[in-house]
């Protein structure tokens, strides 16, 4: 063998063993043949459960690097990830368009039907109260039967909350104790419903404490009105017993009298009518600071 022919045979051989080295190395990596970008996605949902959003989100990013363009498994499982792992570090509008992006391209893999309710968390979490209702609803009537119809209902009653349609989340936070008795929602959703009946009994308190103030000025009004022409007749009636003498005028002295002592029970009886509107000004008053404050003796909790 010449050294030309020496030489050739020696770069074969380094050639060779490269290239089983880089096989080697590539099948290690993947786990015995699994693709390299499915060993990106699990280390990335590894440190997503970890609460390591920021490693999460860089692993997710590899999968598309070595997946990219092939719409595999792993890049539509990527896409979903790193919408959640946004969501989860308030990136909202990332979070948007990935999920977007992932329904459009890869509308039946396998996390396609949570993906369409995290559509109407990301629209909560955006203050978009109006979408996410009707996000949820679609998804509930779309999904009945996935874990995620009691989640779903929930936010659904909590953007009417949020919205002041209290009757309305009160209806879906029943829903939510009725049909989904298990769910980690039901001591959340019976929170909620006890503040919507405290605020409903506030503003009945409110509307009859309003009430009840105008009546007892129409009463206080109408009351100091004949108490001024009582006491003008009164005075009246005095001045005339004054000036009135001898036999001729015994009668109607003792007329006059008799409709002096008429005219102050009025006055008592008015008097005492009174004090009763007063009182149950008082107790009312006091009903609605028990509301207002639920830490003070008569108050229940909020």
């Amino acid at each position: 063998m010449n050294k030309s022919t020496g030489f050739r045979v020696v770069c074969i051989a380094v050639f060779l063993a490269l290239t089983f080295t880089g096989a080697v190395s590539a099948q290690s990596d993947s786990k015995a043949g699994e693709p390299v970008g499915e060993k990106f996605l699990a280390d990335g949902i590894t440190a997503f459960t970890n609460s390591d959003f920021d490693s999460a989100m860089a692993a997710f990013r590899k999968v598309l690097l070595e997946d990219g363009k092939t719409n595999s498994r792993a890049e539509g499982a990527a896409y979903f990830w790193l919408a959640k792992s946004a969501m989860a570090i308030g990136r909202l509008g990332e979070a948007e368009r990935n999920l977007e992006y992932y329904l459009r391209t890869f509308p039946d893999h396998e996390y396609s039907v949570e993906a369409r309710y995290q559509r109407g968390r990301v629209l909560y979490l955006q203050e978009d109260y109006e979408a996410a209702i009707e996000v949820f609803a679609e998804f509930v009537q779309n999904h009945g039967g996935s874990p995620f119809v009691a989640n779903a209902t929930y936010w659904s009653a909590e953007s009417m909350f949020q919205l002041g349609r209290l009757q309305e989340a009160k209806q879906m936070f029943e829903i939510v104790l009725r049909d989904h008795p298990t769910s980690f929602r039901v001591e959340a959703a019976r929170y909620r419903i006890t503040l919507i009946d405290l605020n409903t009994r506030e503003q009945e308190l409110l509307e009859l404490l309003k009430w009840s103030h105008q009546e007892y000025l129409l009463a206080q009004d109408e009351f100091d009105r004949r108490e001024r022409v009582y006491q003008e007749a009164i005075a009246s009636y005095q001045h005339r017993l004054l000036s009135a003498a001898g036999e001729d005028f015994r009668e109607e002295i003792v007329q006059l009298t008799s409709q002096v002592h008429t005219l102050q029970e009025l006055l008592r009886n008015r008097e005492t009518q009174i004090d009763r509107l007063e009182e149950q000004l008082t107790s009312l008053r006091n009903s609605l600071d028990s509301f207002d404050n639920p830490g003070s003796p008569r108050g229940g909790t909020r």
